[in-house]
């Protein structure tokens, strides 16, 4: 009987878990999205098959994606900290990036 308040609080939490839905990308998330598959873009990356050239982006140029985007060195490393402690959520933004590398080339 006295395990019974334990056991209800246990399964009061597993069913919370099972409840709660992947997150969505917000505009944040969407925002960052695209400053990086711009930024892979600039540097060279392609869809498979296609070679080109690496190319490093100069300081200056980084500045200018950010600008472009609406980002900061700050806000970017707190996207990058937030996304290493949810990897489903980075891959879905990998997969936004991915997408729209495929429609822009």
């Amino acid at each position: 009987m006295r395990s019974l308040p334990i056991f209800v609080a246990f399964t009061v939490v597993l069913s919370g878990c099972g409840l709660q839905q992947e997150k969505a990308l917000d505009a944040n998330d969407l925002r960052f999205a695209d400053f990086y598959g711009d930024y892979l873009a600039r540097s060279g990356v392609t869809p498979k098959g296609k070679a080109a050239p690496y190319t490093d982006l100069t300081p200056a140029e980084l500045d200018t994606l950010f600008a472009r985007h609406g980002l900061d060195q700050k806000t970017f490393d707190a996207k990058l900290q937030a996304y290493a402690q949810n990897p489903r959520l980075w891959r879905k933004v990998l997969e936004r990036v991915q997408k729209d590398l495929h429609h822009k080339q």
